[in-house]
């Protein structure tokens, strides 16, 4: 039998799925689960940050803390859900320092602030090696969730802020010079709570997903789950501003193909989509990191490409970020 480490993260979720997808009103393999709550779905998504896996070395407490929410958070963001709450569970060494877990819960409670939830409980445990895991909670109104299902051949493709911050902060973790700033772009992502919150309520958006893994693997999700192709036109790619001048080749590698972005990538009904740019551009104003960029289309067949004018039409690989594999597969 195959170990986790022959198969990744993605392959290991869909045998869980076959096992526990009974019926349920959405099926698994969305970034929320639902429980039916009257004319909403209550929404409920689960993330746990690990010492080896997750935190760079001289990670700070209160970082820590805030990533832990806002993981969790993004979730809930490409759902197109209200936030409601968090809870926490803590599994650490004996010999924590509890100024330290006093720091963490500061983070977790700054970032449950900024989107205004509280954090209503969890618990502790002791652990040889130290595993956070949270839970997010909010809702939406049926009509209006956003799924990994739902995109048609003629949407557009938007994306959310910029591409590139994760991959350009995990490689800058190296330089004395940048390490700073790099620890905080990476361990401070901003989940598009509000963002997630207008493509619901637009009504022009037909599928959604948070970009955690890289853009090449979240294309390739979102295009399984509604059995269609995506065009990606890789020249009108937001870049994160530590990218703009770079190679290609750097480019591809930390903006398509590394992760920790936490922006959304949505496919938009194509009659809509200039209504839906105007009105997002009059709400969120023209701050940079509030951008909304169109970066491609949905196409019926043909597989996920990458177009550039430069270099032509190519695949758009699937790969990124994937657990229990010991690189970016």
């Amino acid at each position: 039998m195959p170990a986790l480490k022959d198969v990744g993260e993605r392959a290991v979720i869909e045998q869980l799925k076959r096992i526990f997808d009974r019926g349920l009103p959405v099926g698994l393999g969305h970034d929320v689960g639902v429980i039916d709550w009257g004319e909403d779905w209550l929404v409920i998504t689960t993330d746990a940050v690990n010492v080896k896996t997750h935190l760079p070395p001289g990670a700070a407490p209160g970082q820590v803390g805030w990533y832990l929410v806002a993981v969790n958070l993004s979730d809930v963001a490409a759902a197109g859900a209200f936030p409601l709450g968090f809870v926490a569970a803590l599994a650490m060494p004996r010999d924590t320092d509890l100024d330290w877990v006093k720091a963490l819960a500061r983070g977790m409670e700054e970032c449950a602030r900024q989107f205004g939830i509280p954090i209503v409980g969890g618990d502790t445990k002791e652990s040889e090696a130290m595993t956070l895991a949270g839970t997010a909670v909010g809702k939406v109104a049926k009509s209006r969730i956003l799924l990994r299902t739902g995109a048609r051949p003629g949407d557009v493709v938007v994306v959310t802020g910029d591409l590139g911050r994760g991959g350009w902060a995990s490689r800058a973790l190296t330089d004395p010079r940048d390490r700073a700033e790099a620890l905080d772009t990476f361990l401070r992502p901003y989940p598009r709570i509000d963002e997630g919150i207008f493509f619901s309520e637009s009504g022009a958006v037909t599928s959604c997903m948070d970009v955690s893994d890289g853009l090449g693997a979240t294309v390739h999700q979102l295009s399984e789950a509604s059995k269609v192709s995506f065009l990606i036109d890789s020249d009108t790619l937001p870049l994160f501003k530590r990218l703009q001048g770079a190679d290609r080749r750097t480019v591809e590698a930390l903006a398509l193909y590394y992760g920790g972005d936490f922006e959304l990538v949505a496919t938009v009904r194509p009659e809509r989509v200039g209504d839906l740019l105007e009105k997002y551009r009059q709400a969120k104003g023209r701050e940079e990191q509030h951008k909304l960029t169109v970066i491609g289309k949905v196409e019926a067949k043909g597989g996920n490409r990458l177009y550039s004018k430069a270099g032509g039409t190519v695949p758009l690989e699937n790969r990124g970020w994937e657990h229990f594999r010991s690189s970016h597969a």
